[in-house]
């Protein structure tokens, strides 16, 4: 299938690596522009250096300025913006009992404010594109908390009703989420080690419970999120918008 990403023009959120890495990645694969904003470091120049054409769009995004200035770095580069990857880290683990209000101020710029700002800053130029579209990185948590993380618990679901709200306001430009579960990435390894650590296991038992929930019986392999994300992203998904979709091996259960 030709996903139509030919010449896109595309920004990618938490393009230093993991999951918003392997996004930039698969739309570099299928001809696209990639700009790959993160925090300015060695590890973006690797990440760069790896993903054909694509170009560092250094900026802190959950700082109050970063969003925008990533947004001005790809519009320079590209002269436009036609795709939008909303992703970060995630907030840290913690009980509700362990968050001071720092841990919740820092979760919210991290996760809740930089999405809005990130997309706040991007659409003025998605309106003049002719194929725009916004995908959100979330995570399962926002169809089942997950133990431990509390923050994630609490923001996630928060996403997802700015997706619904955005379906209708900013059509015709597409936005959707994804849900994932666990994959093969530092988040994840931090995840199992904060379980761990509250729990009295070691990560290789946190490891093999949480597989043992999967029905496919792994830990997901970034690339198989980056296709996903590609297609959503791309005018083969033009008819599909405000939809949450999962990818975690059949993990969570719930209905939709």
């Amino acid at each position: 299938m030709d996903l139509g990403l030919q010449g896109a023009r595309a920004l990618i959120g938490g393009g230093s690596s993991g999951l918003g890495l392997a996004v930039g990645t698969a739309l570099a694969a299928e001809g696209a522009s990639v700009a790959l904003a993160a925090r300015a470091s060695e590890k973006l120049g690797e990440a760069v250096a790896s993903t054909p054409g694509a170009i560092a769009a250094g900026a802190d995004l959950s700082g109050a300025d970063g969003p925008a200035a990533a947004v001005d770095q790809a519009v320079a580069a590209f002269g436009g913006l036609d795709l939008v990857l909303v992703n970060s880290g995630g907030p840290s683990p913690g009980t509700f009992d362990e968050l001071d209000d720092a841990g919740w101020q820092a979760a919210i710029d991290s996760t809740l404010l930089s999405a809005i700002r990130l997309i706040r800053s991007a659409l003025p130029h998605l309106r003049a594109s002719e194929r725009p579209a916004i995908l959100v990185i979330l995570s399962s948590s926002a169809r089942e908390p997950i133990p431990g993380l509390t923050a994630s618990n609490t923001l996630r679901p928060g996403l997802v009703g700015l997706i619904k709200s955005l379906t209708a306001e900013i059509a015709p430009i597409r936005i959707n989420g994804l849900t994932p579960g666990r994959f093969t990435t530092a988040r994840i390894v931090e995840v199992d080690e904060a379980t761990a650590a509250r729990t009295g296991r070691t990560p290789a038992d946190v490891r093999s419970a949480t597989i043992a929930r999967i029905p496919l019986g792994r830990y997901g392999d970034p690339a198989e999120l980056g296709r996903l994300a590609a297609f959503l992203l791309s005018p083969a998904a033009s008819y599909l918008t405000g939809a949450i979709v999962p990818i975690d091996g059949g993990m969570v259960r719930g209905l939709p």
